[in-house]
């Protein structure tokens, strides 16, 4: 059996992953059309509001990875919303979040698109490095799937069924390895010895299923989606279904540029709240999946990104589905969610044992992290209210208390 996959490593260990059929796994089935400049005299998308006086830099550059979960970051610059509020954001796409950790700790990017938990593990130095990070919003919740080769339809049933397979993940500090982990010791099986997890970059993953490389893999769209286009796998479950409501990435800004440029940190939250407020309303999915198809953006056909986020879609098992909810832009970071990140990177050996141990702990680190004021304010400003704060979590199964984290280090939960 292949051994467990190596912890503490620098945070780019799925940047490798290539093989010779990496570009067809990249390019879009067909030509995406090209981008088309707003309409003189047009209205903005989302809330009518002034920019804020004071802005100290207007001009930002924010990284993004072209996945459907980058929707709010992207749509902000194709619809004028950057813009709207004061800001001059020149969008650079990396095809891994090897590229982006690199990029945001050499300070090419002061602000970017990251996996929920990278923050968190950035901010606490728990891969190579340490920058004081914040992450004052969750840019989508759902949207992934565990994507399957056909090969395994009808004998793959529960987690149980996973044993000797060979599964991608993006990340190692990704809610995509942490959650499969979780679902696969529902099962019984242990992660690290009864399957072997291999880290790929996004664009990757259906190269590597179509060749044999993986069995399968936890990803993002539309990799999910254009494994069912391309025949070479289906959908075995949407992670809502595991999770219903689920953080997947969020958006990251070094903290030392939010202090030094308070004003700019703010309209910058402003705008990508705007964004998701507005990309997360059912009457706008279709919009926003043209608005982000384009070669500069997420390189991919409409019509594949508008089954993602309007959700009627193929399952690659002749079913066609309809989940409104496959993915959300709800972004409120909630405290919860920070902390079962934290307990899970201490149960899979991301970090110490013992480096947290009271709930106080918890709550201390994710808060020092998670910008839940800055996410109020930018709500209030848009003339929503903010969510309530999340007191439990359904996952897998089992319920999350963020006020008793501390079995849930344990490879094997209780289910009490």
């Amino acid at each position: 059996m292949p051994g467990p996959l190596p912890r503490r490593r620098f945070l780019g260990i799925g940047a490798a992953v290539a093989g010779a059929y990496a570009t067809a796994a990249c390019a879009p089935i067909a030509p995406p059309p090209p981008a088309a400049a707003p309409a003189s005299g047009t209205t903005v998308p989302g809330v009518a509001l002034e920019p804020l006086p004071g802005i100290e830099k207007p001009k930002i550059t924010v990284g993004f990875i072209p996945i459907t979960c980058s929707s709010p970051i992207v749509n902000a610059k194709a619809l004028g919303i950057y813009a709207k509020h004061g800001l001059d954001v020149t969008l650079k796409k990396f095809s891994g979040w090897a590229e982006v950790w690199a990029a945001y700790a050499t300070g090419e990017i002061d602000a970017t698109h990251m996996l929920a938990p990278m923050p968190l593990a950035i901010d606490q130095g728990l891969a190579s490095g340490r920058m004081r990070t914040r992450l004052p919003l969750i840019t989508n919740t759902n949207g992934q799937a565990i994507t399957l080769h056909r090969k395994h339809f009808g004998r793959v049933r529960g987690p149980e069924d996973f044993a000797g397979m060979r599964l991608g993940v993006p990340f190692d500090y990704s809610v995509h390895n942490l959650l499969i982990r979780d679902f696969l010791s529902r099962g019984g099986l242990d992660p690290d010895t009864d399957v072997e997890l291999r880290v790929l970059r996004p664009p990757d993953m259906v190269a590597n299923l179509m060749t044999g490389g993986v069995d399968g893999y936890l990803g993002p769209d539309p990799f999910n989606q254009r494994a069912v286009a391309t025949g070479a796998g289906y959908l075995f479950t949407l992670t809502r279904d595991l999770w219903a409501g689920h953080p997947c990435c969020g958006f990251g800004v070094n903290d030392e540029f939010a202090q030094a440029n308070p004003v700019t940190y703010q309209a910058l939250t402003r705008a990508v709240h705007d964004a998701a407020l507005w990309s997360d309303k059912a009457e706008n999915r279709a919009a926003a999946a043209r608005s982000m198809a384009p070669e500069q953006f997420l390189n991919q056909q409409p019509q594949l990104l508008e089954a993602i986020l309007t959700g009627e879609f193929q399952d690659g098992t002749g079913i066609a589905r309809r989940v409104p909810d496959r993915v959300r832009f709800e972004p409120y970071p909630q405290e919860a969610f920070g902390i079962w990140m934290l307990t899970q990177f201490q149960r899979w050996g991301l970090a110490g044992a013992g480096r947290w141990t009271t709930a106080q702990e918890y709550r201390d680190t994710v808060r020092s992290v998670f910008d839940a004021d800055a996410s109020r304010a930018a709500f209030t400003a848009l003339g929503v209210p903010p969510p309530a704060p999340a007191t439990e979590l359904l996952i897998n199964g089992r319920r999350f208390d963020p006020d008793h984290p501390s079995h849930w280090t344990v490879k094997q939960v209780s289910t009490t």
